[in-house]
């Protein structure tokens, strides 16, 4: 998944909300192993994949170091990876091309999720995947979690992310996050992301995140957390948004 995002509050605290925790059915693919993301560098996630994740979630992403402004990246890098209506399978995780909503939990304010719609392209092997994601930022007014995600700006594009038995991890860089797209404050945000995840079936992925937020002030945002499900139709989102692996979602009263 090449992802760029996300958000934090002016509280003066940092975004993107609780890790992952212990996940019976996946306890021999541990997120916690080393990855290498495409952009280099190693990352060593530490948190566990979680347990009990959703059994059936309601309708259910190397690297480019693109920098994302609020209108739209000033670069986009593409790479061509094959047939972008192959679907991989990596060990027993699906690993299949679509659309999700993925939702950011911030660590202040997880029941304020930073909404994308991705848009997922799989290629290669079983075993060793290759994902191609395009994360588009959903508009949700301040304070809100289902109104209106309607796309604002221009997609952050990550290429041939590598899959292995099921697990990724990927540094996304620099990101700028409109202001529209943050539910918790309604400024924009600067961030320097990483996600390290995992493919728990056909519709549904979900991991952690960690960096830093560099605007409007500085701060950690480990321990955030991401969960994606897919959707049939972008028009018609679904209302419980979900945002950890262990199947925790939020709406709108």
């Amino acid at each position: 998944m090449h992802f760029r995002t996300l958000s934090l509050c002016t509280f003066g605290c940092a975004i993107l909300a609780a890790g992952c925790t212990d996940r019976e059915p996946l306890d021999s693919a541990t997120v916690g192993g080393t990855l290498e993301p495409s952009g280099g560098s190693t990352i060593e996630p530490t948190t566990e994949p979680p347990t009990d994740p959703p059994s059936d979630p309601t309708t259910t992403t190397t690297t480019t170091t693109t920098t994302t402004t609020g209108e739209g990246p000033t670069a986009t890098t593409v790479l061509d990876t094959g047939d972008p209506t192959a679907s991989g399978t990596t060990g027993d995780a699906p690993v299949e091309s679509g659309q999700y909503l993925l939702a950011v939990g911030t660590i202040i304010a997880p029941n304020l999720p930073i909404q994308f719609l991705a848009t997922n392209t799989v290629t290669g092997a079983p075993g060793r995947a290759s994902l191609r994601t395009e994360l588009q930022p959903l508009a949700v007014e301040q304070g809100k979690v289902t109104t209106p995600r309607t796309p604002v700006g221009e997609p952050l594009v990550f290429d041939a992310i590598p899959v292995s038995d099921g697990l990724f991890a990927f540094d996304l860089g620099t990101v700028m996050i409109a202001g529209a797209a943050n539910p918790v404050t309604g400024g924009d945000l600067v961030v320097t992301l990483t996600m390290t995840g995992e493919f728990v079936s056909e519709d549904f992925y979900c991991g952690t995140v960690d960096g830093e937020l560099i605007s409007p002030l500085q701060a950690s945002l480990k321990g955030s957390t991401f969960a994606a499900v897919r959707v049939d139709d972008p028009n018609d989102l679904p209302l419980d948004v979900t945002f950890n692996c262990a199947g925790d979602a939020v709406t709108d009263p």
